[in-house]
């Protein structure tokens, strides 16, 4: 059976129409975000502009918002690009495959990116309005289904002020970030356009030896973004935002290095003969339409248009001893409807969505190596995988007695994919195979909370958490395997407080069980840790508390801290014969925290600082040792001068200078050595922005 996507139009008519009658004034979520965009329960953080202001420079990407999160951890553009309570955002055990089905959603302007998408071009922070990080099992309040949280994005949506932004900041080792942006009135109050361009180039930290390449890691990013308002007939209770974006990337942003006998990666070198890259483009198209209906309701409709290409090339040996190579390709196009009904107001809210994705994942390599040693097999591997999913979901907020709540909610999720590969290796016959899964699940949530004030509550839930299923493959064995899903539950306690005019507090205790957990099997006779199948052969839980506080001790003066321990473990995992129970998960330290301060003179002066720690873990599960991660200590800052339309000032990324690998592989298995990914060095730049 294939799902049909009903497009936004279904809600044009009433949005044409809605000026025949004076409704409401409606608040739409470009609009405000000092708070929730969308009120749940749960733990939740919420980034607003100043706290994305008292950011100093580093990345320049969304992972750079994880040192104000609690339990959040930034991790590498190879797999497990973030973890959030111990959950990596594709996947625990760190396989690529389609990246169809994430543990966490990460959205922009409502429309949902793939891994592949964060990978290769992770969302940037520039024009971004703010964030919130959402914990948990997240079925009931959006479109995509996710088991382990959700983090969404708000870039800036256009202004009828003609306001608009430049920014320029130069750094070591070829660092160069230029954005502008800017506001236009098309047709006063009713019609405005806002455009924005980032470039961002470095040369990157790695060196390849083999022609002493120091601009091995190089890359150059060009994002242009083109964003409409309309309110039609100057009637702000109906709004429609279309937001066009075109992201391109060039270069290596992977840039594996080779680790040395002593274990060390940070002479951040390889000797390769086959120069990398991963050139990469997103094109999307987003279009967000609201519209306040009487009796206090809200129709809002997200439609997404979505297209990634990727292109993969790479040394496969990673030496020059061998003429190892792979030409690769990842292809992504992804069309969602997301329509909710709501009712946001009063002692009985409540919300009403239907949610309906068709998304296709095509992918393949082809290249030489492997075995025999030296000369190696020729080989070419094609795959494509198309996912519909149809979802009808709802959640109610029902104050039965004055400052108590009972909230809950139900989802009926259904997901049908097709997995079609071919297989060609050295002179094995070709393979070719094509297999189908259906999957049917009911999510339910129930929670309790005591609201005695707009700015205090207090509550516990628990939650249902599923991940979908599918087919798994063995590449030079051309074999596959149908897997199932995996599924959790999830209680918590939260709270989320202002304890005084100026202290606010957000913290939550958190258990969690997984069941059925899609485990990466070894085939026999297959190549190890390439040619695997999926079992759900794995249980597991997750257990831990988090903390963070932000605190206004004076007219300019802000300090916030954030705190979590998180303790995961396999409760029942037997990995390729060997006993993993009671082994921690990867890319998942057990303590986290941060302390960041945030000042600003009345004369101009300001400066902001942010030093943040990161217990030591792994990133294979199969080789925690080989691939033990280290603990980080990062301190970042920034310091200069504001008048009222301009700034200057000086940054700097990594001031201590700490050495900590981002990722580790170990690929004895296929006889080749350990390589990784060390994170930069201590980088120091001078920046200057304009507002106006």
């Amino acid at each position: 059976m294939k799902l049909y996507i009903f497009p936004f139009l279904l809600v044009l008519p009433v949005a044409m129409g809605a000026n025949a009658e004076s409704l409401p004034l409606l608040v739409v979520t470009g609009d405000k975000l000092a708070t929730q965009a969308e009120k749940v329960t749960g733990s939740v953080t919420v980034l607003g502009l100043e706290q994305l202001a008292a950011l100093p420079p580093s990345g320049g990407t969304y992972q750079d918002l994880f040192a104000l999160c609690a339990g959040a951890y930034a991790g590498n553009s190879s797999v497990g690009t973030f973890s959030l309570r111990g959950l990596n955002q594709d996947n625990v055990f760190g396989y690529l495959g389609t990246g169809s089905n994430a543990l966490i959603t990460v959205m922009q302007d409502g429309a949902s990116l793939s891994p592949s998408t964060l990978r290769y071009l992770p969302p940037l922070l520039w024009d971004l309005d703010g964030a919130e990080v959402l914990r948990g099992p997240q079925s009931i309040s959006h479109g995509p289904n996710s088991m382990g949280g959700a983090l969404l994005l708000h870039k800036r949506s256009p202004g009828f002020d003609s306001h608009g932004a430049a920014l320029t900041e130069v750094s070591g080792n070829g660092g160069l970030r230029a954005g502008l942006a800017q506001d236009f009135t098309l047709l006063p109050q009713e019609l405005a356009l806002r455009v924005s361009y980032l470039h961002q180039q470095s040369d990157g930290d790695e060196t390849n030896t083999y022609d002493q390449d120091d601009r091995f890691g190089a890359t150059r990013r060009d994002d242009v973004e083109a964003r409409l308002r309309w309110h039609p007939a100057k009637n702000k209770d109906a709004t429609i935002d279309l937001a066009l974006v075109q992201d391109r990337l060039r270069g290596n942003p992977i840039a594996m290095v080779v680790q040395k006998s002593d274990g060390s990666l940070f002479d951040r070198q390889t000797a390769v003969n086959t120069d990398a890259a991963y050139p990469a483009d997103h094109r999307a198209a987003v279009l967000n339409a609201i519209i306040a209906l009487p009796q206090d309701l809200e129709l809002k409709s997200t439609t997404s248009l979505q297209r990634l290409d990727v292109d993969l090339v790479y040394d496969l040996d990673a030496s020059t001893r061998l003429n190892w190579f792979t030409l690769g390709f990842r292809n992504e196009t992804l069309l969602s409807e997301d329509l909710v009904l709501a009712k946001r107001e009063g002692p009985r809210q409540w919300l009403i969505g239907a949610y309906a994705e068709h998304s296709e994942y095509e992918f393949g390599a082809e290249g030489v190596g492997f075995f025999p040693i030296p000369k190696g097999s020729s080989f070419d591997n094609q795959a494509a995988e198309t996912v519909d999913i149809a979802a009808l979901y709802s959640r109610g907020d029902w104050e039965f007695v004055d400052h108590f709540h009972l909230t809950g909610g139900l989802r009926l999720n259904h997901e049908e994919r097709l997995f079609d590969y071919t297989s060609v290796f050295g002179l094995r016959p070709p393979t070719a195979s094509s297999d189908e899964t259906s999957t049917t699940e009911l999510l339910p949530q129930l929670g309790f909370s005591w609201q005695p004030e707009s700015d205090r509550t207090i509550g516990m839930q628990v939650a249902r958490g599923y991940r979908g299923g599918g087919t798994s493959y063995a590449p030079s064995l051309g074999l596959t395997q149908d897997y199932d899903p995996e599924h959790s539950w999830e209680a918590e306690l939260f709270t989320r407080l202002a304890a005084t005019e100026t202290v606010h507090v957000n913290a939550a205790l958190f258990h969690s069980w997984i069941d059925d957990q899609q485990v990466p099997v070894n085939v026999p006779g297959g190549l190890a840790r390439i040619d695997t199948l999926i079992d759900n052969a794995a249980s597991a839980s997750r257990q831990g508390t988090e903390v963070e506080t932000r605190w206004q001790v004076a007219d300019g003066l802000t300090l916030s801290t954030s705190l979590a321990w998180v303790q995961t473990e396999f409760d029942d995992l037997t990995l390729n014969g060997i006993d993993r129970s009671g082994q921690s998960f990867p890319n998942a330290p057990e303590w986290i925290g941060s302390l960041g301060i945030d000042y600003h003179h009345a004369t101009g002066w300001f400066a902001s600082a942010i030093f943040s720690y990161a217990d030591s873990t792994y990133s294979e599960v199969g080789s925690p040792q080989v691939t033990e991660l280290e603990s980080r200590h990062l301190l970042s800052g920034r310091i200069g001068y504001a008048w009222q339309h301009a700034s200057l000032y000086g940054f700097g990324a990594n001031l201590l200078d700490d050495d900590y690998a981002l990722f580790r592989s170990d690929n004895s298995g296929v006889r080749l050595p350990v390589t990784g990914k060390a994170a930069p060095p201590r980088l120091l730049g001078i920046g200057a922005e304009f507002r106006w």
